[in-house]
């Protein structure tokens, strides 16, 4: 098979192996090099290697605010092409940045959202530390990004700069010397060839565990005194809560100020929002999905309402002017299923560290509440990962033992 799709991309013309057909067969065959033996796949990836430019595939995940791959590799100095679809409900966009930028950028653009032309920028920050911007994508459009992967190894950060997205829509473009070493045994290359990552969100580097509410609603249900509230004021951070969430004053008012959630709420309750996002929307939160006479489809939340016009904003991150509809436009209007707080949120933490979170906004953030006292503070969360294990691909390593791990 994989000489098949070889001989298949290398009998396209130069100009046509970029294409949707050249790419799938070109990411197959790469993944079906992989289960070769070392020499034999590292013979096959070199042949891959010759037939031009470096092909590759980003998605999005559906309701979930993230990239479907939170890794890409590339050859430092050589001609990719990314091909970067957006499979969402929402828009998003693809900004490639130097090291160490990709939390200046991604504050820049919520700063530069409500300036005049932010839409006609494709909400992407003015900033000369962007090396590579898409436009912003609405759901079901693609682009393709045809640039020269930088020359100095490293750890590229890429972000979504659409308001609200960047502290949990990102990923890392390793960019490395020799491209085959690293398909052959990613760990090992690392070791060999360290890459310091200046990201402190790209050293956050999990498996996704898709958690589940009766996974964790009896423990949730139980939790004692004890948690360690030094962690849980970061994991809110890391999980992207203030991105939407007003809480003791900081974060965006997306979505309700969490100290101002229903007093009857325990922490069952507020796992079950978490979690299930979608379960039970509040009204004033709610969005509507509205397609036009012309066949246009827009989502978003209705401001105001007359029998001759309806007033939706797409994104209030962005503070833009609203969307103003006549009614005699509107060909259907629901209200969407889904909710604005994307699923997933928790995807990345350990039970350790939920019970943590959710015990910080079950006490409305205070140190004082019963559940932050007695016990010791089994604080010493590493969400950074340094060393080998920041250069370690996600997925790798014993179980149990990700970066970043619970450490009492």
């Amino acid at each position: 098979m994989l000489d098949s799709l070889t001989a298949y991309v290398r009998s396209l013309p130069t100009g046509d192996r970029t294409s949707h057909a050249a790419v799938d067969a070109l990411q197959l065959a790469e993944g079906l090099a992989g289960m070769l033996p070392a020499e034999e796949a590292r013979k096959a990836r070199r042949e891959l290697g010759e037939l031009g430019v470096r092909m590759l595939r980003l998605g999005t995940v559906t309701d979930q605010m993230i990239y479907d791959k939170e890794r890409l590799v590339v050859k430092a100095g050589k001609p990719v092409e990314v091909l970067f679809e957006n499979t969402d409900l929402m828009p998003h966009n693809f900004v490639l940045t130097v090291p160490g930028a990709l939390e200046e950028v991604g504050t820049l653009a919520e700063a530069q959202a409500t300036q005049p032309g932010a839409f006609e920028r494709h909400f992407v920050p003015s900033s000369g530390k962007i090396l590579v911007a898409s436009r912003l994508l609405q759901p079901r459009e693609s682009q393709k990004l045809a640039f020269t992967a930088p020359t100095q190894p490293g750890v590229y950060p890429y972000v979504c700069t659409y308001p609200g997205h960047w502290r949990r829509m990102h990923g890392a473009l390793y960019v490395v010397a020799d491209l085959e070493e690293y398909q052959a045994d990613a760990e090992a290359y690392l070791k060999k060839n360290p890459l310091p990552i200046k990201d402190e969100l790209l050293k956050f580097l999990r498996p996704r565990k898709e958690w589940i509410f009766e996974e964790l609603a009896a423990s949730v249900g139980q939790m004692e005194k004890g948690r360690s509230f030094a962690n849980a004021r970061q994991l809110f951070q890391v999980a992207a809560c203030v991105s939407c969430h007003k809480f003791n004053g900081v974060g965006q008012e997306f979505g309700p100020d969490l100290t101002k959630i229903d007093p009857k709420w325990g922490a069952v309750d507020v796992l079950r929002e978490v979690l299930e996002p979608s379960r039970k929307i509040d009204d004033k939160y709610a969005s509507y999905i509205i397609e036009t006479q012309a066949g246009k489809t827009v989502t978003g939340m209705i401001l105001e309402e007359t029998p001759q016009q309806v007033k939706l904003i797409e994104n209030p991150l962005a503070k833009a002017e609203p969307l103003i509809l006549k009614v005699s436009d509107i060909a259907e209007r629901k209200k969407s299923p889904t909710s604005l707080m994307p699923r997933g949120l928790l995807d990345k933490l350990t039970k350790e560290e939920i019970l943590d979170l959710v015990a910080y906004v079950a006490a409305r953030g205070s140190d004082k509440h019963p559940l932050f006292q007695g016990g010791h503070d089994h604080g010493g969360h590493d969400h950074g990962g340094t060393g080998a294990a920041g250069n370690t691909p996600a997925g790798s390593g014993p179980a149990g033992k990700a970066p970043g791990g619970h450490r009492h």
